[in-house]
């Protein structure tokens, strides 16, 4: 047997956790600093918080911090903002990359990646649900996904030229009770006109459920690749029912969805003209190869969806009282959005014209 692995039998598993201060990562740390299989967990990020060591992964030598560690569990990203994403998405490959540098020159025997379902892309011809088999295919215009599937090429590579083992984690939407997703909220966002293409059905995962599926793998050292989600999936009216805000039931061509969405992006809102296709067609993933490992989802699809949202001004309505202004704010919407979708996509076809 390896030495080290007959170490980390013996005393139990040194982890470090990257990203251990942010919504996902301090439920992963909790779950994992409470498994008595794990002898010493090591939780980094660049922001303080208890029990986190500060620490810039792009800066910094990680070499020092991890030169006893069995495990790696990769989650530190750079948050989502409203514009730049390519800067974002190429920051998001520097931290994987500087991370796996300095598991390889110490010797880290297991390193989990977190990534992301959106690597499958959104395509009308998605099986429903996809499995780990289906083949990568992120949609190219949404720079996120992209980058995610590089990442996991860098793993891929890192595994092939050390011999050690690798598991990659391919997570619907996840959410966390009182924090902010700021993908889920450029999701919903750029939702906000429905489009007349198709409506994908969403799909959500429980920062709790996430947590417990990085101790089955990190604790059984399980490599290889499992999707993360809740059981089944949402039908769109079933998202809007759980908004509590009055919907419009304007549609409009994908188009005109993403020339709203990029002049809305320009002026500072949370949206991207890249998710389109991701509200248009199917992502949905299957979690049977986890489940398999004994891993069950505590949270639906609801439950996930419900506790990462922000409060707004119809909690606490009646739901007779929120029909009565739903009603009248479709009927101011319908009128206002005939002369915005009009605009957009006379300047959309314009725009197109040019190119």
């Amino acid at each position: 047997m390896d030495p080290g692995l007959e170490r980390a039998n013996e005393e139990g598993l040194t982890v470090v956790v990257t990203g251990a201060a942010g919504a996902i990562g301090a439920y992963v740390a909790d779950r994992l600093a409470a498994n008595p299989q794990i002898h010493e967990l090591i939780a980094i990020d660049r922001r303080a918080a208890d029990g986190v060591t500060r620490f810039d992964l792009l800066t910094e030598d990680l070499r020092d911090l991890i030169t006893s560690a069995d495990v790696l569990v990769h989650l530190a990203a750079t948050p989502m903002g409203t514009s730049n994403d390519g800067d974002e998405a190429s920051a998001d490959k520097a931290l994987a990359k500087r991370t796996l540098e300095a598991a390889s020159s110490v010797g880290v025997r297991h390193v989990v990646l977190a990534s992301s379902a959106m690597v499958y892309g959104a395509w009308a011809d998605n099986p429903m649900p996809l499995t780990e088999a289906a083949v990568v295919r992120p949609n190219p215009e949404f720079r996120y996904a992209m980058a995610r599937v590089e990442i996991e090429d860098m793993g891929e590579r890192w595994a092939e030229e050390t011999g050690n083992a690798l598991t990659i984690i391919r997570s619907a939407t996840t959410l966390a009770r009182g924090r902010q997703n700021m993908l889920a909220l450029h999701l919903r966002n750029s939702a906000a006109l429905r489009n007349a293409d198709g409506d994908a059905p969403a799909q959500f995962l429980h920062a709790e459920d996430l947590a417990a599926a990085v101790e089955i793998l990190v604790a059984g050292r399980h490599s290889g690749i499992y999707n993360v989600a809740a059981d089944g999936w949402l039908r769109p009216n079933e998202v809007i029912a759980l908004r509590g805000v009055p919907e419009t039931p304007v549609r409009v061509p994908g188009v005109v969805i993403s020339a709203v969405s990029d002049v809305r992006r320009r002026l500072g809102g949370r949206t991207h003209p890249g998710l389109t296709s991701y509200l248009q067609h199917p992502w949905v993933i299957a979690t049977d190869k986890l489940k398999a490992l004994g891993w069950e989802p505590e949270f639906s699809n609801a439950e996930a969806y419900v506790a990462g949202h922000q409060p707004s001004r119809f909690d606490g309505v009646t739901a007779e009282r929120r029909q009565e202004l739903a009603l009248g704010a479709a009927g101011a919407a319908i009128a206002a959005s005939a002369v915005g979708v009009a605009t957009v996509a006379s300047w959309a076809v314009r725009r197109a014209g040019r190119r």
